[in-house]
């Protein structure tokens, strides 16, 4: 269609292969989607994908998706794309019953779907990732929610929804560590 078409594949936040912290993805993608806005470019969307083969949606998965969430902004949700993928590793009842769960639990994709979100499924065929381009060229490209916190708002990584999600996760974790230890010198 003559359409120029950037992807940015980010590193999950649950990816440590690399020794990176969930906190030093963030900053690189903040600071990635800030350039981005000095250019004066948006968004037409912003992909999450999802493992249908996971037989759990566990707590990293759930951080992960916190920080999505407060990276995009609800006002952007409607550009939100969930590409589930790995059909092939379930039975098409267990799939299309997760998907639903997924959909429709306000633990895992309610919010977002709620927002315009649409989930789309890959079938590790070239038609998959062809419907999700036709999709978001169909969006209005957006501004997101970390680039109106960072710069019209003129708000640090510190101070961002999407760092402070990650700053209260980290607060959990520190707290529940400290409660196993405290158990543990009950103990001793």
């Amino acid at each position: 269609s003559g359409r120029k078409v950037v992807l940015v594949d980010t590193p999950g936040f649950d990816d440590s292969r690399d020794g990176r912290t969930d906190t030093e993805i963030l900053r690189k993608i903040s600071e990635f989607m800030i350039s981005e806005y000095d250019q004066h470019r948006k968004l037409n969307g912003s992909i999450f994908f999802h493992r249908m083969s996971d037989p759990r949606f566990g707590g990293q998965s759930r951080r992960s998706l916190r920080i999505f969430r407060e990276l995009c902004g609800a006002a952007t949700f409607k550009n939100v794309v969930v590409l589930t993928t790995f059909w092939d590793r379930v039975n098409e009842q267990e799939g299309l019953a997760r998907e639903e769960e997924l959909k429709s639990n306000s633990n895992f994709f309610k919010d977002l779907v709620d927002g315009g979100a649409r989930f789309i499924r890959h079938d590790r065929e070239n038609n998959g990732a062809r419907q999700v381009l036709d999709h978001i060229f169909t969006l209005v490209p957006t501004t997101v929610q970390i680039q109106k916190e960072i710069w019209e708002e003129g708000k640090s990584l510190e101070e961002i929804a999407a760092g402070s999600a990650q700053r209260e996760e980290i607060n959990r974790m520190v707290a529940k560590h400290k409660k196993e230890m405290d158990d543990l010198n009950i103990e001793i």
